[in-house]
């Protein structure tokens, strides 16, 4: 079974290898993408897991899903935060570990102040909407070619969980 822990600074190399591994296999899934990764330092890794909240999911000695928020920065929306950088390795998939660690998150967002929690997924990708809609998000609104991939448009679906 897997264990799901805070990522730290000195998470960086392993959160690395699995970002990257991540916008490789899915380039439509990230609104940054693998060219605003693959050549930044350690350094940046260990800045993003400084100022963010991201949670992984270890299986053995393996990082196998990554997630983390984002809270509002501004007074007015420190209430808020954006459920980014989510990625599971195909042998985490199917197995509920996602919708574990995204609960977890959501748990500790409302420790937190936080009162909701958003994300955009795109609109093909039915088994995340599917197990975000379990997990009590619900569609807001749809975000026409959020994405624009190889020449190619993606539409996002925006979803909101009240927490």
């Amino acid at each position: 079974m897997s264990q799901i822990c805070r990522l730290t600074p000195a998470d960086a190399e392993i959160f690395r290898e699995i970002r990257i591994e991540g916008f490789r296999n899915h380039p439509t899934a990230f609104g940054s993408g693998l060219a605003n990764v693959i050549d930044q330092p350690l350094s940046f890794f260990e800045g993003w897991l400084r100022d963010l909240d991201a949670y992984g999911a270890v299986e053995g000695n393996e990082l196998v899903a990554v997630a983390a928020f984002a809270q509002g920065k501004g007074a007015n929306v420190r209430h808020t935060a954006n459920l980014i950088a989510v990625y599971a390795r195909p042998q985490a998939r199917g197995k509920g570990i996602m919708a574990r660690m995204v609960e977890l998150m959501c748990q500790d967002a409302k420790q937190k102040g936080i009162e909701q929690m958003t994300l955009c997924v795109v609109t093909d990708n039915q088994a995340a909407i599917k197990t975000y809609l379990k997990l009590g998000f619900e569609h807001y609104g749809l975000a026409r070619k959020a994405i624009k991939y190889d020449g190619q448009y993606y539409d996002e679906d925006l979803m909101v969980r009240f927490l």
